[in-house]
C-alpha cells in the first residue's frame, strides 16, 4: 500500500542527495560567476582565469614547490599587476613597492629592535668567528675531497642561530652530520605553507605536519628549559625578547619562545641559501670568482683571517653577493601582506580590505624596469657603478630587510673558506641542472651542492 515505507533508511538519504546536489551545484555556479563577472572589485585585475576561481590550483603549485617560476610566467604574460587568487594579487610594479613593504608593514617591537640595532648585532661577531672557524674544521675533517655546501652551510646556520638566539644547544659543526634529525624536520615543517595558501586547509590536515609540529615543540623546549637556566649572563636573542634588562616589562615565555623559535628557523634557512646560491653562481662564473679569491687574498694577506672588520674592503666580494641575492634570493617568493581597513589604492587599483598581496622577491628583481640590461645574468659590476641606458633600482632589492641574516649573509662570504680552500665543482656533478632542484616553500629548499675542495 506504501511502497515508499519498505526501506526507509534507503528511501530519506536518496531524497535528501537530491535536493543538495542541486542547492551546492546553485552555490558553486554563483560563486564562480562572481568571482568572473565585472561586480568583483578585482574583476579589473587581469590573471588566469583558474585561479581568479579558486586557490586550489595554487595548493598543487605550492606543494611542487614552482610558486616562484608560476609568478614569473604570470607576470610575463599579465604585466606587473596579476590576480593569483580570489582575493589576492601579486605586484611587482616598483613604484608600489613602499607603499606594500614600507612604513605600512608590521612594525617590530621594542625587544626586537634592541635585538637587531647595529651596535646589538656587532656584538655577536665573535659567534660568528668561532662558528666560521668550526665550518672550516668540520671541512677540513669531513670533505675527503668532497663535499657538500649544502650540507655544511645549513649545519652552520642553524648552529649559529642557535647561539645567536638560545647561547647554544646545536653541534651540527662539531659532529658533521644531523644526528637528530632536526634539519630533516625543518624541510618537512616549510609544507605548512600549504595552510597559508588556502584557508579551509588546517594544518593537521597536511600529511606528518601534526608529528613534526610535536618534535618541534619538543626541540624547542629542551632550548628554552637550557637558555633558562644561563639566565642574563650573555645578550643574545633571548636575552632582548625576555627584555632581561627591563625586569618590570617581561613579556610571557611561551611568547617569546614562540618568537625565538621564529627567529631560528627563519634565519636558518635565509642564511644558508643565501650562501650556497651565492657560491653556485660564483663557481658557475670562473671569471667572477677568480676575481673575488683575488680581491680576498689581497685584502687579508698574511692578516688574520677573523678579522671582521676588513669585511669593508671586499667590494668585489660585496658586489657578487648581492648579485647572488638578487637572482636568487632566500625567499624566492615571500610572504603575502593583508590590505587594511579601508582599504588601499596600488598601481592603479582599489584593493578593498583584506585583499592578499604578494611581492615575490624573485620576479621583481628580475623586472627590466628594476634592473637592466642583462636581468636574468649574473652581472656584480652593476652594483659596483653606473653606466648610461643601465637601470638599477636599489628601492627594488628585496632580498634581506635587516636583521642577522643580513649580517650574517654579508659577513659569511667567509673570506676564511677562500683563504682555506680552492673550490671546482665535483666531476660527476650536474652543476648546470642545480637551481632546478630548489623549492619554493617558506624559505627555499634545494638539493646538494657538491664541490670539491682543495685545502691550500
Amino acid at each position: 500500500m506504501y511502497p515508499y515505507t519498505l526501506y526507509p533508511s534507503l528511501q530519506w538519504p536518496l531524497i535528501a542527495s537530491l535536493h543538495t546536489v542541486p542547492f551546492y551545484a546553485s552555490l558553486l555556479s554563483s560563486i564562480v560567476l562572481y568571482r568572473l563577472s565585472p561586480l568583483h572589485p578585482l574583476a579589473k585585475v587581469p590573471g588566469p582565469r583558474l585561479h581568479k576561481i579558486s586557490k586550489l590550483w595554487s595548493v598543487w603549485i605550492c606543494w611542487k614547490g614552482r610558486q616562484h617560476t608560476e609568478f614569473k610566467a604570470m607576470h610575463d604574460k599579465y604585466g606587473p599587476v596579476v590576480r593569483t587568487g580570489p582575493n589576492e594579487i601579486s605586484v611587482i610594479d616598483p613604484t608600489a613597492v613602499n607603499a606594500i613593504l614600507g612604513a605600512g608593514g608590521l612594525p617590530k617591537g621594542k625587544s626586537w629592535n634592541r635585538a637587531l640595532n647595529t651596535d646589538a648585532l656587532d656584538e655577536y661577531d665573535e659567534i660568528l668567528v668561532k662558528n666560521g672557524l668550526q665550518l672550516v674544521e668540520g671541512m677540513q675533517a669531513n670533505s675527503h675531497g668532497e663535499v657538500d655546501l649544502t650540507a655544511w652551510f645549513n649545519y652552520f646556520s642553524f648552529d649559529f642561530m642557535a647561539d645567536f638566539v638560545f647561547g647554544g644547544g646545536s653541534d651540527l659543526l662539531q659532529k658533521g652530520r644531523d644526528e637528530k634529525g632536526i634539519l630533516e624536520l625543518l624541510d618537512h615543517h616549510m609544507i605548512t605553507r600549504l595552510s597559508h595558501t588556502v584557508v579551509f586547509l588546517s594544518r593537521n590536515r597536511i600529511p606528518g605536519v601534526t608529528e613534526s609540529t610535536l618534535k618541534m615543540r619538543k626541540f624547542a623546549s629542551e632550548w628554552v628549559q637550557n637558555r633558562l637556566k644561563m639566565g642574563a649572563q650573555m645578550k643574545d636573542l633571548w636575552y632582548h625578547l625576555t627584555n632581561e634588562a627591563e625586569k618590570e616589562t617581561q613579556p610571557l615565555i611561551t611568547e617569546v619562545a614562540a618568537d625565538a623559535l621564529l627567529a631560528i628557523v627563519a634565519g636558518a634557512d635565509t642564511t644558508s641559501v643565501a650562501l650556497t646560491n651565492f657560491f653556485w653562481l660564483i663557481l658557475s662564473n670562473p671569471e667572477h670568482y677568480k676575481l673575488v679569491q683575488q680581491e680576498i687574498d689581497t685584502v687579508y694577506g698574511e692578516a688574520d683571517a677573523t678579522d671582521l672588520s676588513k669585511h669593508s674592503e671586499l667590494k668585489y666580494t660585496s658586489a657578487c653577493l648581492n648579485e647572488a641575492l638578487r637572482l636568487l634570493p632566500p625567499g624566492l617568493t615571500g610572504g603575502p601582506r593583508q590590505v587594511p581597513k579601508g582599504g588601499r589604492s596600488i598601481s592603479g587599483h582599489f584593493l578593498p580590505e583584506g585583499t592578499q598581496v604578494y611581492v615575490p622577491l624573485y620576479v621583481i628583481h628580475r623586472n627590466p624596469q628594476c634592473f637592466f640590461p642583462n636581468t636574468n645574468d649574473f652581472v656584480p659590476s652593476r652594483w659596483l657603478k653606473s653606466e648610461e641606458g643601465r637601470i638599477h633600482d636599489t628601492k627594488s632589492f628585496l632580498a634581506f630587510s635587516a636583521g642577522p641574516a643580513n649580517c650574517v649573509g654579508r659577513k659569511l662570504a667567509r673570506q676564511e673558506m677562500f683563504m682555506k680552500f680552492e673550490f671546482s665543482f665535483g666531476r660527476e656533478f650536474d652543476w648546470e641542472h642545480w637551481p632546478e632542484t630548489m623549492r619554493d616553500f617558506m624559505t627555499t629548499s634545494r638539493g646538494p651542492l657538491k664541490v670539491i675542495a682543495r685545502s691550500k
